[in-house]
């Protein structure tokens, strides 16, 4: 059970007497709020006090600070493994929850490798939020908004968002603002290219759903292209071959996903090309180089009576069709997967915060940022600060479970 005490609160009419202790106040007090009293416009002029940092608060659109005799709210940034675990242990009956994300579920990563295969559904690996905290849907005052965090306003207490619309050119994306008491950024981090030219354009990641919908569109899309009569040999083993690069647990994964479906089903459906496909790992140094030696050579071993290639090196130029390694070797590839590993986000590094020395939000040990009232981080997105003593943990799902140790003080 996620436990929130001594919570700060942030209201129009006070300023000193911030510590409140709430209790449960049942479906009686829940059944009072409304929509339009939690939403405001920027014609509406109930909130008259300025905050801190002195701007008028009077023309405030979206969700209004919280008010005494109403449940404080905690704002959660991220959809992930650490955000929805959060969610789910919080008591919805004493506090509100808000949850801002880009995409609407948590994904199941380590089984995305085996939805591009098709060993699995796209729906088997994918939870939507409203499951995982049914109050999100269900409580007047919870809510989801399928959005992007730009801005932090800790003074204020304050986060600005704007709508998440995909690229869509039909749609204008909405600016809003959410009042927090609590905010809880689990907006996780972004796969790290290395400043690589070309990975952007031609490489696809393994990180969410419609990354493996493209790998799989992709793979059998080239198994269709290289049985085409007249196509060259070159063209044809260009098309077939599929290089995966990263040797951590993500890539190793996938390699091992990919060698399973070749050697079950295209070697019987796709006859005809079934000696041309290959896979090839490449990697810097040693694959899954944090884990014990001996599931290291385990691994190997696996992949190598797959057919799985290994080749060592550095990845310094990402063509269309083909990638340039360090030694000037030249690489052809039909489907390119990028599995180097994650970094911060853009929009963790451009918040003011202090970092750890990997440049992500710098936490203590209560996952709280020091420097900040309020504010915690948790995830990928977080790190320990270099005056804890504590090391940077590895972006392990499993480490995720232990968010219920910890409280909000």
């Amino acid at each position: 059970m996620f436990l929130i005490k001594n919570l700060t609160r942030v209201s129009p009419s006070t300023s000193s007497s911030i510590l409140t202790r709430f209790r449960n106040s049942g479906s009686s007090s829940s059944s009072s709020y409304t929509l339009a009293s939690r939403f405001c416009t920027a014609q509406e002029t109930q909130i008259q006090s300025p905050a801190s940092n002195g701007v008028d608060r009077s023309q405030y659109e979206g969700l209004r600070p919280t008010r005494e005799g109403e449940k404080p709210r905690v704002v959660v940034l991220g959809s992930g493994w650490a955000g929805c675990r959060l969610m789910k242990g919080i008591d919805t009956n004493l506090y509100d929850v808000v949850c801002v994300s880009p995409r609407n579920h948590m994904v199941f990563t380590p089984l995305l490798a085996s939805t591009c295969v098709g060993t699995l559904e796209f729906r088997s690996v994918a939870e939507p939020i409203s499951r995982i905290q049914p109050a999100i849907s269900r409580e007047p005052g919870s809510y989801f908004f399928l959005a992007n965090c730009s801005r932090l306003d800790p003074d204020a207490h304050e986060v600005h968002c704007e709508t998440f619309t995909d690229g869509l050119d039909t749609l204008k994306p909405w600016k809003f603002k959410i009042a927090y008491d609590k905010l809880v950024v689990a907006s996780g981090a972004e796969a790290s290219t290395f400043g690589i030219h070309g990975v952007m354009e031609n490489a696809i990641f393994l990180r969410e759903v419609h990354h493996a919908q493209e790998i799989r569109r992709k793979l059998l899309l080239n198994l269709m292209l290289s049985d085409t009569p007249g196509i060259a040999k070159e063209e044809k083993q260009r098309l077939l071959h599929c290089v995966v690069v990263g040797g951590g647990p993500t890539g190793v994964e996938f390699s091992g996903e990919l060698s399973d479906f070749i050697m079950k089903d295209v070697r019987q459906r796709y006859a005809h090309v079934k000696d041309d496909i290959h896979v090839t790992l490449i990697e810097a140094r040693d694959i899954l180089s944090s884990f014990d030696d001996r599931l290291r050579r385990y691994a190997i071993k696996q992949l190598n009576k797959s057919g799985v290639r290994f080749v060592r090196g550095i990845v310094k130029d990402v063509q269309p069709q083909k990638l340039i390694l360090d030694d000037g070797t030249e690489v052809p590839y039909g489907l390119l997967v990028w599995s180097t590993g994650v970094g911060p986000s853009p929009f963790v590094r451009s918040l003011g915060l202090p970092k750890d020395p990997t440049g992500r939000i710098g936490i203590d040990e209560w996952m709280r940022v020091p420097s900040v009232q309020d504010v915690f981080a948790i995830g990928d997105c977080s790190g320990y600060l270099e005056t804890t003593g504590k090391p940077t943990l590895p972006a392990l799902a499993q480490l995720r479970e232990k968010a219920n140790t910890w409280r909000i003080s």
